[in-house]
Order: structure tokens, then C-alpha cells, then sequence
């Protein structure tokens, strides 16, 4: 080799072996706690100078060489020199040069004791906006050329393999949240194919009504992306919360478990979504399944496909299964609600049709049907708002169309109890045969008056349901094989007292009674009875009896018995649990009769007691023949 080229060669080795020397003991300098502590200390006032504010670390320390970063005691005031976000370590572990190639490599990343009081006032703007504007590019736009601009568009990939957050507190304005520990340990795994498990949490959500408590566990989230299309399941995610007042069935045996302050869910999906940019979205719900143990919600399926914008969203094709309910309708539209543009929530429904069975519906919301398996067929028409509800079009009938109901109704007041409105409007109810009874029977207790109920044959009903706050009301009028009847009665939940009011023209009342001695009647009765269980039950220790308390007062327009017919009857009721006692009364000018009568069952009214009473009236007598003697020397 030439001198002169070996010569050269070995000064540009030399030079490089200086830089290289030069670089890493630049490296090593760098990896100084002297030096970071230095460029720290710079790197605070620059962030003071540039938020205006007081800003402290208390430690910062890069590792150059293993690329790990640790930053201690972080302090940031706000404006009003409030503290306003505490940080006590964060440390993370990444790959510097892969951001080259715009991805981010975390391997791993510990955030642990993070305070920050978050607020914003009627009349001013949050208190981190400063920080918002602080880093908010004031340079004026500049036309970049299109490709230019999709390059600087592209995203940067993200690969994390380990992230763990613990004693996270937010406080915004009154509300707190507090999250002990949510970490996941397993890594992206491939492309296009995305696994994260492991992942759980609880938070504390502080509000004006009292704590919250919400724990949460994920088995996994596998995320797919092929040509466009993504895909994303998750698997057994476990959701708890506990907002620490008793449950609103508390001593209400009679009251669903539903309450939107205690959960304890366990739910699996499938999401399909083949479009998505910032403003719309199309994406296919394939599979959904959900069991909360507290309420008794158990959702077997769920699936629909939904395209959404910021204003509206459209579903289609909709299947909701429970245990023995499904529901199929073809779409649903929904209106998302907007403060800023005055927008509210609406949404409206196609004909939804279904078959069901009622004990579904009975845990969370009505345990008195948990033992109603009859199965119903029905369909519907469903909307409403953030306040109301509107069913049209319901149609429900049992299979053998012995059991048919045509109604439609609206509820009103949903936001607060007191405010609540129900009504619902019986077009026409009809009930063949024995159904009646048969429904009955879907109840458990004593099951009274089931005879006279046979005897009334096919039913058609008409009338209105009404309820409100503590109180129930019913109107309407039935036809029967044994004569028409109008009535209206009302529940009161605060003194616990059943009232109502019937009348009828005509109803063959022996019929019902099995007494073939009573023709029909004609009647126009109030009714008062008591429904209150540990006010029956105590006066039962005293009185003994199964039969309700309570009072009928009626006036019988015109009844048969026998060959006899009267008119202008008085009749009075009374029933104490194990004995009833009545009177039955006419007033007359010179005549006076009534009976009392008693029984203990009223399934045997063969074996009714009766006492007739008679009082003649001597003065009525008299004046009657006077008045008599009087129209007659009148007219001679």
C-alpha cells in the first residue's frame, strides 16, 4: 500500500476514533446526575417562563444508554398559584431511535401518585387552559405541498408492552375520581393483529350525592385490521359499582333489584366497524352477552349495525335476546343530544316484534312475575326522549289468541320520581275461557274468588292504567257473559288503602254467587279495602280468617229474588278477615224491612246466615188513608 494512502487512512481512523471517543463521553456526561441536574434546572425555568406559573421537579434522570427515563416530585401551579397537578415518579423505559422511524416503543411505563384539582367557574375559563394556549402554535399556516402533507399525516405506531398506574386522584370541580392501581403486563402482539390483557382498576368517584366505588378486570381485547376493516372483541370484562347507600329494594320485598347505583356485570362483544374518520362511523355489533348478578339483567344476544355521525346514529337490524324473550326489529333511529347546538336526545323505533315471557323482567324490575311463564307474543311501536316514553301500536296475545290486548300509552317525568306520569289506553282486551284464571295462577298466594271469575265467562275490557308517584289509578268498563260493569278504583301507596267506585244497569248477579234464587241486579257501589299486609296481619291475630277488611256501601237500583222483584236497595258490607256481616235495606212510607246476613267463606255462600227485620210505620199508615180520604171528597 502507498505510504502516502496509509498514512491517510490512519489520521481518518484516528478522527473517527476521537469522535467516537468524543460521542460517547459526551453520552456519558450526559448520563451525569451533575450535568441532568444542570440541564434541569434550565429546563424548569424555561417552562416557568413559558406557562408563567410556578413549575418544580425535584428529580430528572435519562439513561442514554438503556434509553430510561425517571422524573421525581413534579409540581405545577395554576394561575391563581393554586397546586394544581402533583406527580410523585414516572419512569419509563423506551426505544429514542425507533421514534426516527415514527414508532414508539414503550416497554414500559409506571405513573404512581398523580394529584391534580381540575376546576372551571360559571365566568371563567379552566384552569389548564393556560397550558393549552402555552403550547399552542402561533405560526401562520403555510400551503405544503399534498404529498408533504400526507407524509406529516401519517401516524406514529405505538408498541407498549407494560403500563401501571397507581394512586391516580382527579379532582374536577366537585367530583373525584381515585384510581388505586390499572396496569396491563402483556404487549401488542403482531400486526395487523393487537392482544392486550390483564388489565384492572378501581376508582372513587366523589360526588355531591355521596361516594362511588367501580372496580373493573378484563380477561383481554384482541383488536384485528385488515384492508380497512377492524375488528375488536373483548372478553370477560368484570364491572362492580358500589355507590354506598342501601339498595333501593331494601325493605321493599316487592321492588326490582334494578338500581343504577350497584352493579355487577360480566360481559363479552364482538365489534366489527368497516368505516371510521372524525365525523362518522359504520360498524356491526356481532355479538353480545352480559349478566349482571346483582339485578338480574341476563343478556344472551345482542347484535345490530349501526352508522353514526355527531348528530345522529342509525341501527339496523336489531336482535335482543334474554332467557325466554327475544325482540327483532329492522332499524332505530337516534338523534345524539348537543348543548351547544341545542340539540336533544331523541330516538324512534320500527314495528318492534317479539315473544317473551314475563319472569324475565322480574328480577330487576317487578318480583311478582317470577313465576309468570305464560308465553306472550307481541309487537310495538317505541320512541321517546331523555324524559319521556311513547308505546304505540301494542299488540299482546298468547299463541292460542285466547289472551289479546290492543293499547298504546306514554310515560312522562322520568328524570325525577315525584314528577312520574304512566297512562296507558285499553283499546280492547279480550279473555276466552279459562285464561283468566290461568293468569291468576302465574302469581303465588292465596287465590280467592276463583269460582265467581269462572262464572263471568269471556271478558272484553276497555279502560285507562294511570300511575303516578305513590299511587295507581284504573278505569274502564267490562263486558261479561253475565252482564256489563264500569268501574274505577285507585291504589293509595302511602295509607295502603284500595278504593274504587262500580256500577252496571244489569248483571246477573246469582249467577256469579251461584245463588240461582238472585236474578239481575242493577247497582251503583264504593268499595274501600285494606291492602296494607302488616296492618292485615296483625288485626288477622285478633279476628282470625283469611278474607280482606274492608267496606262496600251500594245502592241496588232494582234486584230479583225469586219472583220478587224490589227496588232501591241499601246495602252495607262489612269484612273482617274472617267473618263478613251486611245489611240490606228499604225505606218505605209505611214500611220499613231489612235483613243482615253473614258468612266466613266466600267460596260457600250456601251457608249464609240471614235475619229479616220489619218495621211497620203506624203515623205513615194512617196519614196514607187520610191523604187518600182527602183526594177522593176533592174530586166529588
Amino acid at each position: 500500500m502507498n505510504r502516502k494512502v496509509s498514512l491517510t487512512l490512519k489520521i481518518l481512523g484516528g478522527i473517527v476514533g476521537v469522535f467516537v471517543l468524543l460521542l460517547l463521553a459526551a453520552a456519558a456526561l450526559l448520563n451525569t446526575h451533575a450535568v441532568q441536574n444542570k440541564l434541569l434546572g434550565m429546563a424548569t425555568q424555561r417552562l416557568e417562563e413559558k406557562l408563567q406559573t410556578h413549575v418544580k421537579i425535584d428529580d430528572l434522570s435519562v439513561n442514554v444508554f438503556t434509553q430510561d427515563i425517571n422524573l421525581k416530585g413534579l409540581e405545577v401551579e395554576d394561575q391563581q398559584q393554586q397546586k394544581m397537578l402533583e406527580l410523585e415518579r414516572l419512569s419509563v423505559n423506551l426505544d429514542l431511535w425507533a421514534l426516527l422511524g415514527k414508532k414508539l416503543i414503550i416497554s414500559k411505563a409506571d405513573v404512581e401518585g398523580v394529584n391534580a384539582k381540575l376546576y372551571q367557574t360559571k365566568d371563567s375559563v379552566p384552569n389548564y387552559q393556560f397550558i393549552l394556549d402555552a403550547f399552542k402554535s402561533n405560526k401562520p399556516k403555510q400551503e405544503v405541498p399534498k404529498e408533504e402533507a400526507e407524509k406529516k399525516k401519517e401516524p406514529i405506531s405505538l408498541d407498549i408492552h407494560h403500563v401501571k398506574l397507581a394512586r391516580i386522584n382527579v379532582q374536577y370541580d366537585e367530583n373525584m375520581i381515585k384510581l388505586d392501581e390499572v396496569s396491563y403486563d402483556n404487549r401488542w402482539i403482531g400486526n395487523p393483529s393487537k392482544t392486550l390483557k390483564g388489565l384492572q382498576g378501581k376508582w372513587e368517584l366523589q360526588t355531591k350525592k355521596g361516594p362511588q366505588t367501580a372496580m373493573f378486570s378484563l380477561g383481554s381485547i384482541l383488536f384485528k385490521e385488515d384492508d380497512g376493516v377492524y375488528g375488536l372483541e373483548i372478553g370477560t370484562l368484570h364491572f362492580i359499582l358500589d355507590n354506598h347507600q342501601p339498595r333501593k329494594n331494601t325493605g321493599k320485598p316487592h321492588r326490582g333489584w334494578f338500581d343504577v347505583g350497584h352493579f355487577d356485570v360480566i360481559a363479552d362483544l364482538k365489534l366489527t366497524i368497516d368505516y371510521l374518520n372524525k365525523d362518522s362511523v359504520h360498524a356491526a355489533l356481532t355479538n353480545f352477552v352480559a349478566k349482571d348478578s346483582l339485578t338480574g339483567f341476563n343478556v344472551k344476544d345482542l347484535r345490530f349495525t349501526v352508522g353514526a355521525t355527531k348528530q345522529s346514529a342509525m341501527l339496523k337490524d336489531i336482535v335482543v335476546q334474554q332467557e325466554s324473550t327475544i325482540l327483532k326489529f329492522d332499524s332505530a333511529s337516534i338523534v345524539l343530544p348537543s348543548k351547544k347546538e341545542g340539540r336533544r336526545f331523541s330516538f324512534q323505533t320500527s314495528l318492534i316484534k317479539g315473544k317473551t315471557q314475563l319472569k324475565d323482567i322480574s328480577r330487576p324490575f317487578a318480583p311478582v312475575l317470577r313465576d309468570f311463564t305464560m308465553p306472550l307474543e307481541l309487537s310495538v311501536l317505541f320512541s321517546g326522549t331523555d324524559s319521556t316514553l311513547a308505546f304505540r301500536n301494542i299488540e299482546v296475545h298468547t299463541p292460542d289468541q285466547r289472551l289479546k290486548i290492543n293499547a298504546f300509552g306514554d310515560i312522562s317525568g322520568l328524570k325525577k320520581k315525584e314528577d312520574l306520569n304512566v297512562h296507558f289506553h285499553v283499546n280492547k282486551m279480550t279473555a276466552k275461557g279459562k285464561v283468566k284464571q290461568e293468569i291468576i295462577n302465574q302469581f303465588k298466594g292465596k287465590k280467592m274468588m276463583m269460582t265467581q271469575l269462572d262464572a263471568l265467562g269471556d271478558l272484553t275490557v276497555m279502560g285507562n292504567i294511570n300511575v303516578f308517584y305513590r299511587r295507581e289509578a284504573f278505569d274502564g268498563n267490562v263486558k261479561s257473559a253475565v252482564g256489563g260493569l264500569s268501574f274505577n278504583f285507585a291504589i293509595d301507596e302511602n295509607t295502603k288503602y284500595l278504593t274504587g267506585h262500580a256500577e252496571t244497569k244489569s248483571f246477573h248477579l246469582g249467577q256469579v254467587l251461584n245463588m240461582k234464587d238472585i236474578g239481575k241486579v242493577g247497582l251503583n257501589g264504593n268499595f274501600k279495602i285494606d291492602i296494607d299486609k302488616k296492618r292485615t296481619a296483625r288485626m288477622r291475630k285478633q279476628t282470625g280468617g283469611k278474607l280482606p277488611f274492608g267496606n262496600v256501601n251500594a245502592t241496588l237500583y232494582e234486584v230479583s229474588y225469586k219472583k220478587i222483584k224490589v227496588k232501591d236497595l241499601l246495602v252495607d258490607i262489612k269484612c273482617k278477615g274472617g267473618l263478613v256481616e251486611g245489611n240490606v235495606s228499604q225505606k218505605n212510607k209505611g214500611l220499613d224491612w231489612a235483613c243482615d246476613f253473614s258468612f266466613t267463606d266466600i267460596d260457600k255462600l250456601g251457608n249464609i246466615k240471614i235475619k229479616p227485620k220489619v218495621k211497620v210505620k203506624i203515623k205513615d199508615i194512617f196519614k196514607k188513608k187520610d191523604k187518600k180520604k182527602k183526594d177522593k171528597k176533592a174530586s166529588e
